[in-house]
């Protein structure tokens, strides 16, 4: 679901807020984010503020929502948030919105490999326990090039450090392709012609692998 790497670069990556929500009208909620996300854009001028995930194989995550929010740094988060204070049409959505759903999980992740993600896509997310970040960033590096020499250019590798709300696991690779079927495609790469058999050998002396799910945009 947000460092000493990256405290050195010259342009920091972002934060990302990602908010379990559990809903029986997942609809009705994307409806009201999209009014949410029109308030925040007149005040704050970013374009879809808030997006929405939801989980497809994603096992006890399946058909939960998962708002993700993303900042330039943690500083603009809470500066966005203060900005975003004292606005009465907001308060009446959210109050709307109250009834409707329950709040779960909430996280804080640091960007630690951005390569950004498709608007209404898809994203095959792994959590893992990680003991080498540097050494786990040159290994998604070779990740990397072994999908594009296998007709995967297309794909977008990310990975994030948890800064709060930690649980298991102290990082989340984010995998982001444009449709299900370019998933599906990936799937079937990865364990028909196993594609990563000599990857995850490698990749386990640095790292365990804590669980893993498909999600898809759902933000309008």
């Amino acid at each position: 679901m947000m460092t000493a790497v990256g405290a050195l670069r010259a342009d920091p990556l972002p934060v990302m807020v990602v908010q379990e929500v559990d809903t029986k009208n997942p609809e009705a909620y994307v409806a009201f984010i999209a009014k949410l996300n029109a308030l925040a854009k007149a005040r704050i001028g970013t374009e879809h503020y808030r997006h929405i995930w939801q989980g497809d194989f994603a096992g006890e995550n399946a058909h939960k929502l998962f708002v993700v929010t993303s900042f330039p740094s943690a500083t603009e988060l809470y500066q966005t948030q203060e900005k975003l204070k004292n606005y009465p049409e907001m308060d009446v959505i959210l109050g709307q919105m109250s009834d409707m759903r329950t709040l779960g999980a909430s996280s804080l992740y640091k960007c630690v490999r951005n390569e950004g993600v498709y608007d209404g896509g898809v994203v095959f997310n792994t959590g893992i326990a990680c003991t080498d970040e540097p050494a786990y960033e040159k290994a998604l590096d070779s990740l990397k090039e072994t999908f594009g020499a296998n007709g995967f250019k297309d794909l977008k590798v990310n990975l994030y450090r948890i800064i709060s709300g930690r649980t298991n696991t102290t990082h989340l690779v984010v995998m982001s392709l444009p449709n299900p079927v370019r998933l599906g495609e990936l799937f079937d790469a990865l364990h028909d012609k196993g594609l990563l058999n000599d990857w995850n050998v490698m990749a386990a002396k640095i790292r365990t692998s804590v669980g893993n799910g498909t999600y898809h945009e759902i933000t309008k």
